[in-house]
């Protein structure tokens, strides 16, 4: 019967996309490692034109090497909502070349709740302890996390680099492309080490 379960899941998660291939993971470690031999503006520019074609419109930044954009918002608030933003942050290097390394913020706010009113006290409250019972602003520009929501999650965008990589060198994303699917198309016993 575990056994079954376990098939099961597996074959869940390779049917709806759940489960990682190993060709996009090898891409996105690629594309990790890159250094470019670019202006840094160039990178930027890059960075900025992938953002835009994702949805997301940027906050103002003082440093013209750093990317943030504001929350975006996916989901009906009375049930779930999942709001993320990207940082983007370059470096230029000793030698002159230039990283570029994308991060995600993902947070998960479930069903816009009031707090419920509490058991009357036998003690005096001020007005600034007494429970929140009436309606309040529901969006504001921060999520609110709640006693039920998860915390925001900071983690690197691989993706994003890879999609920034192939905006700005689609010739030698080509070739990485082509130099994984040989790897892959290589049995593990034919790799060496």
């Amino acid at each position: 019967m575990m056994k079954r379960w376990l098939v099961g899941v597996v074959v869940a998660l390779a049917v709806t996309g759940c489960a990682s291939s190993p060709r996009k993971t090898l891409l996105e470690r690629t594309g990790s490692y890159v250094v470019y031999d670019l202006p840094a503006q160039q990178v930027m520019d890059a960075a900025e034109a992938e953002l835009g074609a994702r949805g997301y419109s940027m906050l103002p930044s003082t440093d013209p090497l750093f990317l943030h954009t504001p929350w975006k918002v996916r989901g009906n608030h009375d049930v779930f909502t999942a709001w993320s933003r990207r940082y983007i942050e370059g470096r230029v290097r000793p030698d002159g070349r230039f990283v570029l390394r994308a991060y995600k913020v993902d947070a998960n706010v479930h069903a816009r709740t009031q707090l419920l009113p509490g058991f009357a006290s036998s003690g005096a409250v001020t007005p600034e302890e007494k429970p929140n019972t009436t309606p309040t602003e529901v969006l504001a520009t921060e999520p609110v996390l709640g006693r039920y929501s998860t915390r925001p999650v900071i983690r690197r965008d691989l993706e994003l680099e890879w999609a920034i990589l192939e905006r700005l060198n689609p010739d030698f994303a080509g070739r990485v492309k082509e130099q994984v699917d040989v790897y892959l198309a290589q049995g593990p016993s034919q790799r060496t080490p």
